[in-house]
């Protein structure tokens, strides 16, 4: 079967393996399509996003979806021909987090990443199936939304509230649907044309474009001079994490989501002793969110297809990472021709 594995920075190879066999408690997964994260993006470019060890050649593609192939002896509930999601984290079950259901934090996890082959290998336990209307390519970002819902869950989001979301990337644009879903006024900003003319296709009550408005002052507008109740922080970028705490109102509350992968940074605290704020971490997600987020594609609540802005098949890997190093489009989705 066909692999493809990256040898070194900004370097895909095609390669030839063995088909895997699963074990007693696992499945194969003939997978159909597979979505490039950031995270997949910083390790072409040659960076390691905190929590990857990454050693060449290296397998990356954790967002996929695919149909069961074949079963291990001992799987129970999963049969030949099921569409299906797999969770890549690997977990323990027997530490205090995983005791606790904080799955996302076990101590002990590990990780597979099988998205960028034609094959691959997972417990059973770790997949949940797709509802009939799901495509395969809209299946493959369950494991973002999920992120995404996880993310909000840590929020309190009052009925009516302002609500801000700074990113109109795929996340950003997911972000602002789940707040919207919930009942909060939504607002992105972005600065790209192109996705801001999706997020307005989307139906949000505002949009802000950051390269020529002025988000500070725009904000105070649509909030009649308060701030934002909630801010979700969907770029990692230093300046941005700060920006949402100036555009906060007082008491509100900032969800830190996408990393800025830097080991310090400057901000200004002063913020968030003044104005009362929340500053609030998020990382990974849950299988139950896995159930929630295709649950939410699946009753038409949150829309996945307008961010599937380009495809590619396996063998054209190299040139889906580099649109995606350009920012062209949304979401880029890598598809087997089998």
């Amino acid at each position: 079967m066909k692999a493809a594995v990256l040898i070194k920075p900004l370097k895909f190879q095609i390669i030839e393996i063995e088909q895997p066999e699963p074990g007693p408690f696992e499945v194969r997964i003939k997978v159909k399509a597979a979505g490039i994260c950031g995270t997949d993006l910083e390790a072409y470019k040659g960076n390691s996003p905190k929590g990857w060890t990454i050693q060449y050649p290296f397998q990356m593609g954790h967002e996929l979806s695919g149909v069961v192939d074949k079963l291990g002896t001992e799987v129970q509930g999963f049969k030949i021909g099921d569409h299906v999601v797999p969770d890549g984290r690997l977990v323990c079950g027997r530490c205090i987090n995983c005791h606790k259901g904080h799955f996302n934090a076990c101590l002990n996890a590990g990780y597979t990443s099988g998205g960028f082959k034609e094959y691959s290998v997972y417990p059973f336990q770790n997949l949940v199936k797709i509802p009939n209307g799901v495509s395969f390519e809209e299946a493959a970002l369950t494991e973002p939304l999920s992120c995404c819902i996880y993310g909000t869950s840590q929020l309190n989001i009052p009925l009516g509230c302002n609500a801000v979301v700074i990113g109109d990337g795929p996340i950003g644009l997911l972000h602002a649907q789940i707040l919207r879903s919930r009942g909060a006024k939504t607002t992105i900003i972005g600065i790209t044309k192109e996705r801001l003319e999706v997020a307005k296709g989307l139906g949000f009550d505002s949009i802000i474009n950051a390269e020529n408005q002025d988000m500070v002052e725009e904000v105070k507008h649509i909030t009649g001079g308060y701030g934002a109740d909630i801010v979700i922080s969907a770029v990692g970028n230093e300046k941005v994490l700060e920006d949402a705490l100036i555009i906060s109102a007082r008491k509100g509350q900032v969800l830190y989501f996408a990393a800025v992968m830097k080991d310090k940074i400057q901000l200004d605290l002063d913020l968030v002793h003044y104005k009362e704020l929340r500053l609030i971490g998020s990382y990974d997600s849950t299988l139950a969110n896995y159930r929630d987020a295709l649950k939410l594609m699946f009753l038409n609540q949150i829309d996945v297809k307008p961010l599937i802005t380009h495809s590619f098949y396996l063998t054209d890997i190299k040139q889906a990472f580099e649109a995606a190093h350009s920012q062209q489009g949304m979401k880029i989705v890598i598809k087997n021709e089998c």
